[in-house]
């Protein structure tokens, strides 16, 4: 009886799909009762078919994902993603580009690291059209500090910053452990006016500018690091470089053609590009809270 029990409630589970049409109505009424009556049926059903409940809810939640994502895209070809750009802010790239892509990342998060050497490569390879615009989506307080720093930095000397940038990036588990302490080290090391750093960090306005970063990210509805905006379009987690380079043509495109967003066959080529040749978002990504 305890047998025949599992298998009924295992055939609700699962949709009824090998009963036969003519028998579905008095399995169904039968379940009902079993499971009125003794609803431990259901439990001990989950427990023996883990991995095939398991499966089923992994692929619906996929399908949620998938359809969240299409709605985004959509969302973003009606109305382009507009980031503030303040004339003070330190940038990589031709300063007069046509394509500006800003970053939001956090010095403390990996897929950050290797999101900032796809950028480095996607100025190489597309010298003359991009300019990469970094800010901050920091999640802790040591990459809210390690943010401030490179701020600051940006204020004695832009090479500086972008020399500390690159040094938190490859030794972020020593830093992290060091804290505080070990980013100023760091930062004077490299050859920054130690007195001038301390003061520049406790300028309103960077702290501000931090601030504003988050508010921005956050607006936007990104919910992890890195994420990217090319176009008007976002990019969530580090995409291999071709969906960056594929970005940046079609902004080039759309410039030369005035177009305020793409549209037919357009929009297939960016909404591949947005969602990193059509990969989970955030797959190369860490979640902010």
């Amino acid at each position: 009886m305890a047998k025949r029990r599992v298998i009924v409630a295992l055939l609700v589970i699962f949709g009824l799909s090998v009963v036969p049409a003519r028998g579905a109505q008095n399995v169904e009424a039968e379940m009902r009762t079993l499971l009125k009556e003794h609803p431990e049926i259901l439990l001990e059903a989950l427990r023996k078919e883990k991995v095939q409940l398991l499966g089923i809810l992994e692929e619906a939640a996929q399908e949620r994902q998938q359809a969240e994502e299409k709605r985004r895209i959509e969302e973003e070809m009606k109305n382009p993603l507009k980031p503030v750009l303040d004339p003070g802010r330190l940038s990589l790239g031709k300063p007069d580009a046509p394509v500006v892509v800003v970053e939001y990342s956090d010095f403390f998060c990996h897929y950050c690291a290797a999101g900032a050497g796809i950028m480095k490569e996607l100025i190489k390879t597309r010298p003359e059209a991009v300019k990469v615009v970094f800010k901050h989506f920091a999640a802790a307080p040591v990459s809210r500090q390690a943010a401030l720093i490179f701020e600051a930095l940006g204020l004695q000397k832009p090479e500086l910053a972008w020399a500390f940038h690159d040094a938190v990036f490859a030794n972020q588990e020593k830093m992290a452990e060091g804290g505080e302490a070990a980013l100023r080290e760091l930062a004077v090391s490299l050859g920054a006016d130690a007195a001038r750093l301390d003061a520049d960090m406790k300028r309103p306005e960077l702290d501000e500018r931090l601030k504003k970063d988050v508010e921005e990210a956050r607006t936007f509805k990104f919910r992890g690091t890195p994420t990217y905006v090319v176009g008007g379009m976002s990019i969530r987690g580090a995409a291999p470089l071709p969906v960056f380079e594929d970005a940046v043509d079609k902004a080039m495109q759309n410039a030369k053609s005035g177009a305020a967003a793409p549209d037919g066959k357009e929009a297939k080529v960016a909404a591949n590009a947005a969602s990193g040749n059509d990969k989970n978002e955030c797959t190369d990504c860490r979640e902010i809270k």
